[in-house]
């Protein structure tokens, strides 16, 4: 199976407290990376999925960049199952923490987060943290009946409750990207870090790669 290298996140030169449309332009001029493994079978036709990352001293920015024929955003409230909508999904594990977080939007903004050690051993972060997090959604749509589009979010530190004091240049972190949809028309189960299962299933800290934090400036 091939293997993904991990990444090395620049520190962003924008401040943590500026408005999302800022952090939105500053994160455009960053080299996309790729959502592209598709372990189970799905759709002859799949989206086309791409992240940017950077982090400032109190917050991790990140921006996805996605195509795909159909969306749906139907869940609006935190905590609601977004993963059956279009959605991405940010997982990280901290310092060799066996347990790690699961952060998780669909194509406007709304938020699911949990922490613990498995699927089915998890905890859902309180709707007050996930309100924190700040995001800005661009849908666009195309000729070519695909639908393009874009979110930034900035996720204070705050958010990653069990690593209080977290210094992002000075952690160890692991974790993985995804792009899904499971209510989808035609499902499917995009990772940046390739999976080996035997059915659709991110929640395998095994297949998590090294995300280092860098100090230089962009």
């Amino acid at each position: 199976m091939e293997q993904t290298p991990g990444i090395s996140i620049p520190l962003l030169r924008a401040n943590d407290g500026a408005q999302i449309q800022e952090i939105s332009n500053v994160m455009d001029r960053l080299p996309p990376i790729p959502i592209r493994y598709s372990p189970w079978p799905g759709p002859v036709e799949l989206p086309k999925a791409a992240f940017v990352m950077a982090h400032g001293q109190q917050a991790i920015h990140l921006k996805y960049y996605i195509n795909e024929p159909t969306i749906k955003a139907e869940y609006l409230n935190f905590n609601d199952p977004v993963f059956k909508d279009s959605c991405v999904e940010f997982f990280v594990a901290f310092d060799d923490d066996p347990k790690y977080y699961n952060l998780e939007f669909n194509c406007v903004g709304t938020c699911r987060g949990q922490y613990g050690i498995s699927k089915t051993e998890r905890e859902f972060l309180p709707p007050s943290l996930l309100g924190t997090i700040k995001h800005q959604t661009c849908i666009k749509g195309r000729g070519n009946e695909q639908i393009e589009w874009e979110l930034t979010l900035t996720i204070p530190l705050e958010v990653f409750r069990y690593h209080p004091g977290l210094s992002l240049e000075t952690c160890k972190a692991k974790g993985n990207f995804y792009k899904c949809g499971d209510g989808l028309p035609e499902p499917h189960y995009l990772c940046w870090s390739n999976i080996s299962a035997a059915y659709p299933e991110f929640h395998l800290t095994d297949f998590f790669k090294e995300i280092k934090f860098e100090g230089n400036v962009h």
